[in-house]
């Protein structure tokens, strides 16, 4: 192999190195997230974490109690999907700043059989792209 060819590998290599250090803390900041948003109404607010799982419910003023049932279940399901969605934005925010770019589409290309915790705990090529389980998305 010439010189140059081994240059290239190794820069190519300390690339690599260095932003997966930058999707580790990316990784690190993204399980720390929790955001709490509130309805247009103002009657609710929930708070999620990073796997966008609820952490809390408030109920600011008492406007609740003036509230048909069914609109006091679409104020938390809309301030719960804004939290969600704040969530997303912050995460996908955090993984662009590593230098990675996150995948827009799923059209069945490479980036969507990495699996990004594979390859960020050390993982071999192999298991990193190695066939994800059916329901694959642990979430639900």
């Amino acid at each position: 192999m010439s010189s140059s060819l081994q240059e290239q590998q190794q820069q190519a290599l300390a690339e690599f190195m260095k932003t997966r250090e930058a999707l580790m803390e990316a990784r690190r900041e993204i399980q720390s997230i929790s955001v709490t948003a509130r309805s247009r109404d103002g009657a609710v607010e929930v708070t999620v974490g990073s796997d966008g799982t609820p952490s809390g419910l408030r109920f600011p003023n008492n406007k609740f109690k003036e509230m048909t049932g069914q609109a006091l279940a679409a104020s938390v399901l809309e301030a719960m999907s804004a939290s969600r969605a704040q969530v997303t934005s912050r995460a996908m925010a955090l993984v662009q700043a590593a230098g990675a770019s996150a995948p827009t589409t799923l059209d069945g290309g490479v980036l969507d059989r990495v699996d990004l915790d594979k390859l960020l705990d050390g993982g071999s090529l192999e298991e990193v792209l190695a066939p994800r389980p059916a329901g694959g998305d642990k979430r639900g």
